[in-house]
């Protein structure tokens, strides 16, 4: 009996000390999933405050003016039309035909400026822009439109303009060589719903190989983006400005720019060739809509770009928040199997709530000092703070400084994944499996029935 009794202790204790590491991995696993309550808490957090700065955004912008999107000139020539409705029933119609410029030149400076509503911070800009080329006369025989149907006298120009408010001053077109003053309202519905436009008296009797040059000249408020329609046959924009960080927008990508500190110049060349829409077509044509889409869709230009974004890298660094926690408590753990150390789960959670509030502290210094700044604040503070309260639980400097070293490492890295985004998937992979590999290598020896490495079993 004895002998039975001296074999079965052993097998019992063996299964405490299984029960044991196993209950504390499920307690730890237990600890990661409520701790992912407070990482999603901070994640609305976010967006909530994201959503206010857009708020804050949209307020300067409805008072200074919205993003702009310069079209045209688009001349506009009105022409009747009978239509056969039945065999004894005929209704006249009116249509228009839309024809574009022959040549276009864009010329815009823009002048940024940033505006402050509350702690959050947007730009504005102001820019003179000139429109300048040339147009041919309409031709109406190519469009099936007899000449007697045609409305000369009531030909306009129409120029896109999305925000009206951004125009700063009363408008005249120069047409060859006349001032003709310009009008609110674009005068049709497509390709754009707001703008300004100017009446075009005897346009009928120019000759018919005689180009009519235009120009105009605008002073226009806007904020955050310019960009403009390239209508002519061969279109040419230029943009400058003193703005060091343009983020180029649109169909087409310059091709020639020029980027530094002290601001940004840039060309673009767009023939008709590379549109999606004619040069001529006529309002009662079944591919209409298509036109006047591609039309409002071969916009280009630039976004005065704010790089201090901290709301959208902040949300990036949360999505490691639960990688983190794993490589945390999964260090604590080992410190517990190596060394004769037991963490309480109460210990565990307070390590935890650090790890969670890193995001919170990074989003609110981020919105006052930048996202650099904001994030080696945040990241030295939690790596002190969980560095000092574990030298204490774990009842060594060594170890709280090997703990600390190791999420320094962790901050550190992620600070590197944040800043390379089109490889962050790469090095994030690579620095999982290294991770594993060490993880592997540290444990080879554990026997995690009784949760004590070979060699302390042999001792």
């Amino acid at each position: 009996m004895l002998d039975s009794l001296s074999t079965e202790a052993p097998r019992a204790l063996a299964a405490r000390a299984k029960r044991s590491v196993t209950l504390r991995l499920i307690v730890i696993g237990l600890l990661v999933l409520v701790l992912l309550i407070p990482l999603m808490m901070v994640r609305s957090t976010i967006l909530e405050r994201a959503q206010r700065r857009a708020e804050a955004l949209a307020s300067v912008s409805a008072m200074w003016g919205q993003e702009q999107e310069v079209g045209g000139p688009l001349m506009v020539v009105p022409f009747d039309q009978l239509v056969q409705e039945s065999d004894s029933v005929q209704k006249l119609y009116r249509y228009h035909a839309y024809f574009l410029p022959e040549e276009l030149v864009v010329q815009a400076e823009i002048e940024p400026e940033r505006r402050q509503r509350g702690i959050f911070e947007t730009v504005v800009y102001r820019t003179r822009l000139t429109l300048a080329g040339r147009f041919a006369k309409p031709d109406f025989d190519a469009l099936g439109v007899a000449a007697e149907s045609v409305r000369w006298d009531q030909a306009f120009l129409s120029f896109g303009v999305p925000d009206l408010r951004g125009v700063t001053s009363a408008l005249a077109v120069d047409w060859d060589g006349r001032k003709i003053d310009l009008e609110p309202g674009a005068g049709v519905m497509d390709p754009w719903r707001s703008g300004i436009h100017a009446a075009l008296p005897g346009l009928d009797r120019l000759a018919k190989d005689q180009p009519s040059p235009f120009r105009l000249e605008l002073t226009l408020h806007g904020s955050e983006s310019l960009k403009v329609l390239p209508l002519g046959r061969q279109t040419h924009v230029e943009m400058t400005s003193t703005w060091p960080d343009p983020s180029f927008r649109g169909a087409y990508l310059p091709a020639r720019r020029q980027v530094s500190e002290q601001g940004f110049q840039a060309e673009w060349e767009v023939s008709e060739l590379g549109r999606g829409f004619p040069q001529v077509w006529r309002s009662d044509d079944t591919d209409h809509p298509t036109f006047a889409q591609a039309v409002r869709s071969s916009a280009l230009g630039v976004g005065l770009f704010l790089p201090a974004d901290g709301y959208h890298r902040t949300e990036r660094a949360l999505k490691y928040g639960i990688l983190f926690l794993l490589l945390t408590f999964a260090t604590c753990f080992l410190f517990e199997v190596f060394h004769p150390v037991r963490l309480h789960p109460v210990q565990y959670l307070f390590v935890g709530a650090a790890l969670c509030l890193f995001y919170l502290l990074l989003l609110a210094l981020s919105e006052h000092f930048g996202f650099g700044l904001a994030y080696a604040a945040a990241s030295a503070g939690t790596v002190a703070l969980i560095g000092g309260y574990s030298r204490a639980i774990l009842k060594a400097r060594g170890r709280a400084v090997m703990l600390a070293a190791a999420l320094a490492g962790l901050y550190g890295y992620l600070w590197v994944l944040l800043q390379a985004e089109d490889y962050a998937l790469l090095l994030g992979a690579t620095a999982l499996f290294v991770i594993l590999g060490v993880a592997m290598f540290l444990t080879r020896g554990v026997d995690w029935y009784v949760g004590k490495t070979v060699a302390e079993e042999v001792g």
